[in-house]
């Protein structure tokens, strides 16, 4: 099934997938270098401390599968 934009939607969730993937090997790094979590941007990382255990989330990261979760939905729906 090819879309209007040359890619399928198995591809581009597949370039998601990687693009997560990637971002989640290069947080060990940034960290060795120093990055602090209180100077990260709001937007990139919202955390809280709960019983001695960090909770961690992107807003970014959230909006982005918002938005890929109703893309699928729009395109599954029957006319």
């Amino acid at each position: 099934m090819r879309e209007a934009g040359g890619l399928s939607l198995l591809t581009l969730t597949g370039i998601v997938l990687v693009l997560v993937g990637l971002v989640l090997v290069f947080i060990p790094l940034i960290i060795k270098l120093g990055v602090k979590l209180e100077n990260i941007h709001p937007l990139l990382l919202v955390w809280r401390k709960v019983d001695g255990f960090y909770i961690g989330t992107s807003p970014i990261l959230l909006i982005m599968l918002l938005a890929v979760y109703l893309l699928i939905i729009l395109i599954r729906r029957p006319l």
